[in-house]
């Protein structure tokens, strides 16, 4: 999955798209904080969130920020996105996914604006108005996707097998268990069955953690979920916290303190949306 997004933003890329995209949608992002070629970070973390953060080093000062905390809680990744894909097809509601992007976005926008400083709304593109579009040469394409494969087999890889081992220690040892005893009271209220909170505490570690609602032991429960239920339990799943590898790529990229900052500022946001859809949809259907 990754090496086919990193094809298809390498030729954004080269054929000078992603230039004009960022021309044409930066006057409606600034008021959200974010400028064109923001977005088109944004849009990189949906193949892996760790090339996209260190991307954002090319970022003016006042939207790196806002940027990173974009990335974290709105760029559903190669895991996350085909893991929450997975748990619809498994519910036989494929349709959900039109939902799922629409209310992921809206919330990434309505997060983005909350927590961008003023003068990130004023700022300008150094490339305004320059918007060539060219045939890209396959050299060129090939570049770009040797530096997003190799991003993601020297810096995520790693950290992926070290959350295995430390995940397989903490499951053998009854304490991913005891975590979804624990906040299972707290399902309720989102309106949610107790059993999606270890859903939730395995999707806050990696991503494709969603995949444990496709078990034998939640198929039942899932199967007796309304489609409002399920797409807040995929929802609350995804975004509450950035995965750990994504958090601890923040940390070296700015501080350990900004990345703890961000998570409890994402954790918060991210129940509140919840609660909206959850509750909400739950009034409207």
């Amino acid at each position: 999955t990754i090496l086919i997004f990193a094809l298809f933003m390498a030729v954004y890329k080269q054929s000078g798209l992603v230039t004009r995209i960022t021309a044409s949608l930066h006057p409606h992002l600034r008021r959200v904080g974010l400028t064109g070629r923001d977005l088109v970070r944004v849009v990189m973390g949906f193949g892996c969130n760790v090339p996209a953060v260190t991307s954002t080093r090319g970022c003016s000062d006042c939207t790196r920020r806002t940027t990173v905390s974009a990335i974290g809680f709105g760029s559903a990744c190669s895991y996350q996105f085909p893991a929450t894909l997975a748990v619809f097809a498994a519910v036989e509601m494929p349709w959900l996914v039109l939902p799922y992007i629409g209310v992921l976005t809206t919330t990434t926008l309505i997060y983005a604006r909350l927590i961008a400083p003023e003068r990130a709304r004023t700022t300008s593109l150094a490339s305004e108005n320059r918007a060539f579009v060219q045939w890209p040469t396959w050299r060129s394409v090939w570049r770009e996707i040797k530096t997003v494969v190799r991003s993601f087999f020297v810096k995520a890889l790693p950290v992926f097998a070290g959350i295995v081992l430390v995940a397989s220690l903490l499951d053998y040892l009854g304490v991913l268990d005891v975590l979804g005893e624990l906040l299972s009271p707290a399902m309720a209220t989102f309106n949610l069955p107790g059993e999606m909170a270890l859903v939730v505490v395995l999707g806050s570690i990696r991503k494709d953690g969603l995949l444990l609602l496709r078990s034998d032991g939640l198929s039942a429960t899932l199967s007796a979920m309304t489609p409002v239920q399920v797409l807040t339990a995929v929802y609350l799943a995804g975004v509450l916290l950035p995965c750990l590898v994504t958090a601890i790529t923040i940390a070296k990229e700015l501080s350990p303190r900004y990345a703890g900052k961000m998570m409890l500022r994402q954790a918060g946001a991210a129940a509140g949306f919840s609660l909206l859809i959850g509750w909400g949809g739950a009034l409207l259907l």
